[in-house]
């Protein structure tokens, strides 16, 4: 009897080995599929990409000290980059650009008239340039001063007191306000100067004066008129 028990267990075993085996065969092929699966790809990937397009290079940005993200969920990396600090650059947007001293810009004043020969006439400056531009948009001119000594001259240069409000000195794509100017030959002084009319339309006048400290006599004046519509 209890070899015909032990006969009989034995074969439940066996007539289910080709169930397990199926089963099996089934949660590997399902295992497969959903691996396979566009839909889990598509988030996989789109988590790289949400990653990806959230990440910050903006040397501005700011980052919530105690979770290292942004508001977007994007890490920040400007500050950790060394980048400056919304603090740092509005106190920089409140400071003034470069400056003559109060003795150099007392002298940016136009010279006596004298005859002119390229003009033909009296004139109280060498040269005299025109631009124009909407008045809600901005004209720009650049100066080329040439040096005309055989020796380096220290100079200084600026606009004068009387030129309209709407004009200024790029000075961060100028040459320095003061300096030594090259010998005769060498690289020219190079002034930019930016008219913004800010919505006012006329003809608006400037004088800019190329000041030379040891050599006024060859000092340089010029004339920038912008016309705004």
């Amino acid at each position: 009897g209890r070899e015909r028990e032990s006969e009989r267990e034995r074969g439940r075993e066996i007539s289910s080995l080709p169930m397990v085996a199926a089963w099996l065969t089934c949660l590997a092929a399902s295992g497969s599929a959903l691996l396979a699966s566009p839909l889990l790809r598509g988030a996989v990937v789109q988590t790289r990409h949400s990653r990806s397009v959230k990440m910050q290079s903006d040397p501005f940005a700011t980052r919530d000290a105690g979770t290292g993200f942004d508001d977007e969920g994007g890490m920040v990396r400007g500050i950790a980059e060394g980048g400056l600090t919304l603090e740092q650059v509005t106190a920089a947007a409140g400071q003034a650009g470069p400056s003559l001293p109060v003795e150099k810009a007392a002298k940016l004043v136009l010279k006596d008239p004298e005859w002119n020969l390229d003009k033909m006439e009296m004139s109280a400056t060498d040269k005299d340039f025109e631009i124009a531009c909407n008045s809600m948009d901005d004209a720009e001119i650049v100066i080329d001063v040439p040096p005309m000594m055989n020796t380096f001259e220290d100079y200084f240069f600026g606009l004068t007191a009387d030129s309209h409000s709407s004009f200024s000195i790029s000075t961060d794509e100028s040459s320095p306000l003061e300096g030594r100017m090259q010998r005769r030959g060498g690289e020219p002084t190079v002034v930019k100067i930016k008219c913004e009319p800010n919505g006012a339309s006329g003809t608006f006048d400037a004088h800019l004066c190329f000041i030379l400290e040891n050599e006024p006599g060859f000092s340089k004046f010029y004339k920038i008129s912008c016309t705004s519509s």
